[in-house]
């Protein structure tokens, strides 16, 4: 009987001892695969996905909120070239050249027609898109500004007889129609009022 007994014991001890080498052989294939994989930067450190950098998805584009400038005042607007025949002239407010943390160029122009009708909007231009915002545009000088009701982005290389937003995207804010000039450029540029021959590169 005790001869019987000792047999069973040896087999159940031998039993549990197969068990804990079988777990730590698992345990350690599961190691191992994390520590492979994390290597692409799939995983983290305890075997989780990682969901950020290439794994990421970007984010889509978002224009950030505005306050409006000042009421428009009379002498602080300079006349810029544009490709328009129509007779109207075309000014900017350069004080109130902007370009936001989005991207966004922002500035209060001054449309006068060969009548002499005065039209002064505030207004935001995109390269990446090639569009426009009106956002509010003002009664005359010294005037408070009157808000677009939901203002929407619209392309900007429409054929009119006064298409100057156009012009502003192509010789001015824009570097080959995409990466934007700085905003010191910007009022350099728009300071001289001339078309730069380069797109909108700085004229040397």
């Amino acid at each position: 009987m005790c001869f019987f007994l000792e047999k069973l014991n040896s087999l159940v001890w031998g039993i549990i001892g197969l068990g804990l080498v079988l777990a730590c052989a698992v345990s350690g294939i599961q190691i191992d695969a994390h520590a492979q994989t994390d290597e692409s930067g799939r995983y983290k450190q305890d075997g989780s996905i990682n969901t950020k950098d290439k794994y990421e998805k970007p984010q889509n584009w978002n224009e950030l909120g505005i306050d409006l400038p000042p009421p428009p005042q009379k002498n602080r607007f300079s006349l810029f070239q544009t490709t328009s025949q129509s007779g109207f002239q075309f000014l900017v407010d350069v004080s109130s050249i902007q370009l936001g943390e989005d991207e966004v160029v922002r500035m209060v122009l001054l449309t006068v027609s060969p009548k002499g009708s005065e039209n002064i909007t505030y207004e935001g231009f995109r390269c990446e898109t090639a569009e426009y915002k009106f956002y509010a545009s003002s009664f005359g000088f010294d005037k408070a500004w009157m808000p677009v009701k939901n203002p929407r982005w619209r392309g900007a290389f429409y054929q009119t007889a006064n298409g100057y937003r156009g012009d502003l995207l192509k010789y001015y804010i824009c570097i080959d129609g995409v990466n934007l000039l700085d905003e010191r450029q910007l009022k350099v540029l728009f300071k001289k009022g001339k078309m730069s021959k380069k797109k909108g590169r700085l004229s040397q």
